[in-house]
């Protein structure tokens, strides 16, 4: 172990990331860095706290300089002011996920039954095991982000059940629910040419991108689970692509769902759809 001034440390990354960003980008990454490695804040750093620099650094440094993004190589992101584990195996939570948390909360009561499909990072079933009083289950298929989610509530506080499960074979499955969340793969392929190199040559897959000829495949299996498996006026509440907000009502319309809502994210994009049984 070293110990250097938190605003050397800052200048270390920026210079080492010269390469890939702009001296502002590289500013910023520098100083999320120290906020999710050290606890610094920007005052901190401004009065050169001091940080204790461990023989892993210069490891994690490279890992930087080839683009990884930073929460992935500090191994934390915040989510709803609270600090969770990431790795590869899970997306990076995103500030709309928090959103679609903010607007479902005044609808899960004591003792409901959650479920999270495709849980990840366990961000919304950890938040909601947190700050509601229901009951959270969790599903997802990786193994890999079931080990990270499962970390994350017992580091954080929280009761939720963690299980393997496919989406897709929801029949197989027994339990009912009041309220099911979820943020599916939505991206199409043809998007990912809009897409920054850290998120496409980083992130997970599996959790982000679905075939063009069938954007609302995800969409489709959890309406169907959903109108199945939820209690009488339960809800079910997505993440969706910007461009299949109307799409979307309209399938779970369909599905038998008579009460849909569609809202935007703080960009002013269709971004959320819930429905009610």
């Amino acid at each position: 172990m070293s110990r250097i001034s938190s605003k050397e440390l800052v200048g270390q990354i920026m210079t080492s990331l010269l390469h890939l960003y702009t001296e502002n980008e590289a500013k910023a990454i520098a100083y999320r860095c120290l906020d999710l490695g050290w606890d610094c804040s920007a005052t901190d750093i401004l009065m050169q706290k001091p940080v204790e620099i461990s023989v892993e650094w210069n490891a994690k440094l490279g890992r930087l300089q080839t683009g990884e993004p930073l929460q992935y190589v500090m191994g934390f992101e915040f989510f709803r002011d609270r600090k969770f584990m990431v790795s590869p195996n899970t997306l990076i939570p995103r500030p709309e996920t928090e959103e679609l948390i903010t607007k479902i909360f005044p609808l899960i009561e004591k003792r409901h039954r959650v479920l999270d499909v495709g849980t990840g990072s366990g961000c919304i079933a950890v938040s909601l095991g947190i700050e509601t009083d229901a009951v959270i289950f969790a599903w997802d298929i990786s193994e890999g982000a079931l080990e990270i989610a499962k970390k994350n509530a017992k580091h954080l506080g929280a009761q939720v059940d963690f299980q393997r499960q496919d989406i897709f074979e929801w029949e197989h499955t027994r339990d009912t629910w009041d309220f099911i969340v979820s943020n599916p793969p939505y991206v199409l392929d043809q998007e990912k040419n809009e897409m920054s190199s850290n998120v496409l040559d980083f992130e997970p897959h599996v959790a982000l991108f679905v075939l063009d000829h069938n954007p609302l495949k995800f969409y489709q299996a959890l309406g169907d689970f959903a109108w199945s498996r939820l209690n009488p006026g339960g809800w079910l509440a997505v993440e969706i692509n910007r461009a299949y907000g109307l799409e979307t009502e309209k399938l779970f319309r369909q599905i038998g769902f008579s009460t849909t809502e569609l809202h935007q994210d703080f960009h002013g994009n269709d971004r959320f759809v819930l429905a009610q049984k």
